[in-house]
């Protein structure tokens, strides 16, 4: 199996503009780009505060180093999946989420951005 057909079997809320969804899109650098009103709502920061930092500002230090192991696999392989992280939102508390990915490509095959949903629990 090739890495689209891999990549297209993945199955994860892309819809940024999604107000149930916890979803966003990073970044070559790993820097958010979007969020979905969902993801607001469960971080509790406002567009603003979030679109332009670097996606591990809102992890806590446990999650740092999953992301730095997983990152890469997302950008060079196109997917990850249900990758345990612990998000702490604007109110200092800490959640409990598991990551999906998929990272897209132009048609040269060069790497764009990710569409990353986070579920909690």
């Amino acid at each position: 199996m090739d890495k689209l057909q891999l990549i297209n079997t993945r199955t994860h809320c892309m819809d940024l503009s999604s107000d149930q969804r916890i979803v966003h899109s990073l970044d070559l650098s790993g820097t958010i780009i979007d969020v979905s009103p969902g993801w607001l709502k469960a971080t509790g920061y406002e567009r603003g505060e979030v679109i332009g930092k670097h996606f591990v500002e809102f992890l806590d230090r446990e999650s740092l180093m999953k992301v730095q192991n997983n990152f890469p696999c997302l950008k060079d392989y196109g997917f990850v999946n249900s990758v345990p992280l612990h998000i702490v939102r604007k109110d200092r508390v800490v959640i409990y989420v598991k990551l999906t990915g998929t990272s897209k490509y132009n048609e040269q095959g060069v790497f764009e951005r990710t569409f990353c949903e986070m579920k909690c629990g």
